[in-house]
């Protein structure tokens, strides 16, 4: 794929960082702070939308076997890109009702069933995307697609930062309704930019032999390799993101760090994504293989956060800055080399139901990272009665997590995967007839 086709796909993934920094970062701030609402309900509100990751495996199974006039991920694609703008839309006057019922249950419903139906559309998209973005490339160029279109997320995510503090420079409700009325414009018109005209209608329906959605949820249940997959997967990205809700409040709690301070801990990070990133996808996939690659990327991750647990309980703040930047590097080359692999671990007829499959994994990871920072906390408060304690627990477990997953990351082989696939299928297919 040329550059320039590259970097038009990735108009999407623009799209999704900046609506992340809305829900996740302008929005819960919102409900909390102006609207007074109790902060577990925010975060129950908003981290419902996690949960809607399970439309991911039949969604993705129907754009294998169920394409309009020729065209398998386009109409996903734009279902979902609808969906998302209409909850994005609808959001912050979810979230007025929810304060003037004072975050009664009923009205919390209400909120978590806006963000479900927000996430359902993000997944439906998301997992067309992914598929369309494999059915685009070659197992070589893999690398350098995921890189480019994922660096474009982290651009649309300091993009999404400007838009707000450009809008949000004052509170008010009306202000916060045009924001995320500008933002649902740009989810559609984005993600219409990024694929109008990528995918190409197919004469023949090359998805007929495809499995039944109970047969595709058998096989991927049974097939070894799958699970393996699965399982590493969904543990990289727990143990990469359990520290997302701690890494600020640990600089306050610990180093006495002002608000300031700790917000530029993100641009330390970012830095480093980018450029594990840009090394992944230029060289360094084709150099080591995805699979080592990746594998590096939990090693690099997991040498950081062993860096920032000493920090903790030594008091080395010289030591903070440069372990985040590391982490960050690590996530950098975790992710593309990750991603790429996840690309590689589908077969022709069933890509949709694969990627499904892979985006359940990274949503339920991300949902119950949100929260298993506070929990590791707190618990570790308890056992040493000190914050520098508690926050170092937190980075201990994901050290030693990440470099346990590793043993996973070394039984999953690609060809063993697509020919065990092969003869599951094959079993289901004349099991069927």
């Amino acid at each position: 794929m040329s550059v320039p086709r590259i970097l038009r796909l990735g108009l999407r993934q623009f799209a999704a960082g900046m609506l992340s920094v809305l829900t996740l970062g302008i929005l819960n701030r919102v409900m909390k702070i102006e609207l007074g609402l109790n902060l577990m309900v925010t975060s129950l509100v908003i981290g419902a939308h996690y949960f809607a990751a399970v439309v991911a495996i039949p969604f993705g199974h129907r754009s294998d076997r169920h394409p309009w006039r020729g065209y398998h991920r386009t109409p996903y694609i734009a279902l979902g890109t609808a969906l998302t703008a209409l909850t994005t839309a609808l959001a912050p006057l979810v979230a007025f009702f929810l304060a003037r019922q004072g975050g009664s249950l009923p009205a919390a419903a209400v909120g978590a069933g806006l963000f479900l139906l927000m996430g359902a559309g993000m997944y439906v998209a998301g997992t067309a995307y992914l598929s369309l973005i494999t059915d685009l490339t070659v197992e070589e160029e893999r690398g350098k697609v995921v890189a480019m279109t994922w660096a474009m997320m982290m651009v649309g995510i300091l993009a999404g930062v400007f838009l707000s503090v450009r809008v949000m420079e004052h509170y008010s409700p009306e202000r916060l309704v045009t924001l995320f009325l500008v933002m649902a414009g740009l989810v559609v018109g984005l993600t219409a930019l990024a694929v109008w005209g990528q995918e190409r209608p197919r004469a023949t329906d090359p998805s007929e032999k495809a499995l039944s959605l109970k047969q595709a949820v058998r096989l991927l249940t049974i097939s070894q390799q799958t699970r393996f997959f699965f399982v590493f997967l969904f543990g990289g990205m727990f143990f990469l993101f359990v520290q997302q809700m701690a890494l600020e409040p640990f600089g306050g709690d610990v180093f006495g760090l002002s608000v300031k301070e700790t917000t530029l801990f993100n641009a330390y990070q970012m830095v480093g994504v980018l450029l594990g990133m840009g090394m992944t996808g230029g060289w360094l996939a084709k150099c080591l293989g995805k699979k080592a690659a990746t594998g590096l990327g939990a090693v690099v991750s997991a040498i950081a956060f062993a860096l920032l647990a000493l920090a903790a309980v030594g008091g080395y703040l010289s030591l903070v800055r440069p372990a985040i930047f590391v982490t960050g590097l690590g996530m950098g080359i975790f992710t593309v080399g990750g991603l790429a692999l996840m690309m590689d671990l589908t077969v022709k007829e069933q890509i949709g139901l694969f990627m499904g499959a892979w985006t359940l994994a990274q949503a339920l990871a991300n949902g119950l990272a949100s929260v298993g920072g506070g929990i590791l906390h707190d618990v570790g408060l308890v056992l040493w009665g000190s914050e520098a304690g508690a926050y170092a627990l937190v980075f201990l477990v994901e050290a030693g997590g990440l470099l346990g997953i590793i043993s996973l990351l070394l039984r999953v082989d690609v060809a063993k995967f697509r020919t065990e696939v092969a003869k599951l299928s094959w079993h289901f297919l004349a099991e069927a007839t």
